[in-house]
């Protein structure tokens, strides 16, 4: 049986995720949700940075309050011989308002995440709360494909 793709080194990982800035982010429970989101990596801390932006409504904070457990799925397809997928779980926890972490972290989304725009969520910006979030990594594998090699 052939292999599906080649697995990733830790760098290959790193390289990849710090230049892709955007996936999907997956919260599990009785009723899975995912949805694209970008992402900021920070390669000294080994971690994922999040704007989560939410109105009263959100369904992002509903599965978060249920468990904060969640899988990145970070991907690049350009044909069938040149691909990469980059798969993380771990635990999602927001960072405090005003203090260095946050700051820190808006640092990390600004140079690495692939920004959308914020008229996605059809609403005014007064009805929308944006807070940081960092998901801990507790597991992260890629594959490639075989004929891919780095520069």
């Amino acid at each position: 049986m052939q292999e599906y793709g080649v697995e990733m080194t830790d760098k290959e990982i790193a390289e990849f995720l710090t230049r892709q800035g955007h996936g999907v982010l997956s919260f599990g429970g009785d009723e899975p949700y995912g949805l694209p989101i970008s992402f900021g990596y920070d390669v000294l801390d080994n971690r994922c940075i999040f704007q989560l932006v939410s109105d009263a409504d959100s369904k992002k904070e509903a599965a978060l309050t249920r468990s904060s457990s969640v899988n990145l799925v970070a991907y690049e397809w350009n044909d069938v011989d040149n691909w990469r997928s980059v798969i993380i779980t771990g635990q999602l926890h927001p960072i405090p308002e005003n203090s260095q972490d946050a700051i820190d972290a808006a640092g990390i989304f600004a140079e690495y995440a692939s920004v959308a725009s914020l008229t996605v969520f059809d609403k005014p910006l007064s009805e929308l709360t944006a807070v940081w979030h960092k998901l801990d990594i507790e597991d992260m594998s890629g594959r490639q494909a075989p004929t891919i090699t780095e520069h």
